[in-house]
């Protein structure tokens, strides 16, 4: 009876031990507490935005800037910029942005 006690001691042991050097060595990365928690885990991403030309989206930082009728338009490249432009003769483009 006291092998039987001193092995799930023993057992315990061990688990425990693992359990601590686990924590230890693989924690998580810690959350940034200055943020609400819904944000500190969201990944960081871009707004997309729709080519009227071509209806592609396109990150905004990526995205060819115009000036038309003084609003500004995003398009995935110049090459859609132009076309939009000769289809939409009404439209009056502004320069690139």
């Amino acid at each position: 009876m006291f092998n039987l006690i001193r092995f799930i001691i023993i057992c315990a042991l061990i688990y425990f031990s693992y359990k601590l050097i686990k924590w230890i060595f693989f924690s998580p990365v810690t959350i940034n507490r200055d943020q609400p928690e819904h944000q500190a885990t969201a990944i960081k991403s871009e707004d997309l935005i729709e080519d009227p030309y071509c209806h592609t989206y396109v990150p905004v930082s990526q995205a060819y800037k115009a000036s038309i009728e003084g609003q500004t338009v995003y398009f995935c490249s110049q090459n859609c910029f132009e076309k939009y432009i000769l289809e939409n003769p009404v439209k009056k483009a502004g320069e690139a942005l």
